[in-house]
């Protein structure tokens, strides 16, 4: 069965995460993407983990995709770039601002090559303004993006995000941009550039905390696992050593969490009546809740908290992940082959469509390893001239 994007030509020029991980998402709903890395491979490559020194986050990042080399250096690389240009409904990059316009490829340039063309551009502080020029990288939107300041409690220094989450949401943001402009292309049949940065994308998930500060001039305190708009919500040790999470953050589970505890008595307390006052008193519920799991073990605990349908769980490790049967019975943790390393789990397809579901038709591909088909099948070079453009290093 075709994906929902079958048909749709994308050429990913991007390195590293963000941008990747935007033609990861089209590939992955059935678009044809054809991923350029210089000769040699991408910087993403030498990312750890590592096995027989090729990346498993360019593995994870690339599957679906099929992979070229071009040397955007070489004099003879336009001869190449044009005919991906004609080719594409979408083009990805996400070098420093002025990178593109710099090799002849600017927005008004890809206008004359292909009028339909879609260039999703990807940077650290975007397209325009006084700090376009400057790079960027994950922990720099989480730091300028003022997610670090909110991050970890007031004993510890702000702290970055466990994975690199404003290179992903600089994708999605990056990805529905795309299909955005790509909606609009099919009903006027012209193309635009969609800019994403990561440091706006960063600002995008603080919602509430900018108006919160204009209207109440007080900056989010740093709460570590504590919820900061209910009680109680927060991360607790089982009697066997594990962290276990519960979020009973309204008055209803907050019953339902009192007759599991076998405390109905404070649901008569004033101090935690309302949602408001179980906030201000957070502390001490803190305490209450700790003091009753601690008598049980993380697996009792999980299966009572389930039964009294409270939302909860016990904080896990890639291990247990990867033994979840919820996880693979959804298709979200799956097997693909790597060229090298044999059978390797990764995480599946997300977005679950009933009637065009996203497949993993291609695996992580080695480094130029679809060179000759596309550029022969795809881009119409003759078998000459492709052993022409590999003798002078422009593939």
């Amino acid at each position: 069965m075709n994906g929902a994007l079958h048909g749709v030509k994308v050429l990913d020029l991007s390195r590293y995460i963000a941008g990747p991980y935007c033609g990861l998402l089209l590939a992955d709903m059935g678009a044809e993407v054809i991923k350029v890395e210089k000769v040699g491979g991408e910087d993403g490559r030498s990312f750890p983990p590592l096995v027989k020194d090729d990346s498993l986050y360019s593995a994870a990042l690339n599957r679906n995709k099929r992979a070229i080399t071009l040397n955007f250096r070489h004099p003879r690389a336009h001869e190449v770039l044009d005919r991906l240009m004609k080719w594409a409904d979408i083009v990805i990059e996400n070098f420093r601002p002025g990178t593109m316009e710099k090799m002849g490829y600017g927005p008004d340039r890809l206008q004359e090559i292909n009028p339909r063309l879609i260039m999703v551009r990807s940077s650290g502080f975007g397209q325009t303004g006084p700090k376009s020029h400057r790079p960027g990288f994950d922990q720099i939107g989480q730091a300028m993006g003022g997610i670090m300041s909110m991050t970890g409690t007031e004993e510890t220094p702000p702290l970055m995000a466990g994975v690199p989450i404003v290179d992903y949401t600089s994708g999605l943001h990056a990805a529905v941009g795309a299909l955005s402009a790509l909606h609009h292309r099919n009903l006027t049949g012209k193309g635009q550039v969609v800019d994403v940065s990561l440091l706006e994308s960063a600002v995008s998930m603080l919602v509430a905390q900018i108006p919160g500060y204009f209207l109440n001039e007080k900056l989010p305190e740093r709460r570590g696992n504590c919820d900061r708009y209910s009680a109680p919500s927060n991360a607790y040790q089982a009697k066997d050593g594990w962290i276990f999470v519960v979020a009973a953050s309204n008055d209803s589970l907050w019953s339902n969490l009192c007759k599991l505890m076998n405390r109905v008595d404070l649901l008569e307390a004033p101090h935690f009546k309302t949602t408001a006052s179980r906030l201000e008193n957070g502390t001490e519920i803190d305490r209450i809740v700790q003091e009753w799991i601690s008598n049980y073990k993380v697996d009792e605990l999980d299966a009572m908290f389930d039964r009294a349908g409270i939302p909860s769980g016990p904080i896990r490790n890639i291990p247990q992940i990867l033994e979840d049967d919820h996880l693979r019975a959804r298709g979200q943790i799956v097997e693909i082959e790597h060229p090298t390393a044999g059978k390797i789990p990764i995480s599946g397809v997300t977005i679950k469509l009933s009637e065009t579901p996203g497949a993993i038709r291609y695996g992580p591909p080695l480094v130029g390893q679809h060179t000759e088909e596309i550029y022969m099948d795809e881009l119409g070079f003759s078998k000459q001239e492709l052993s022409a453009l590999q003798q002078e290093g422009v593939c």
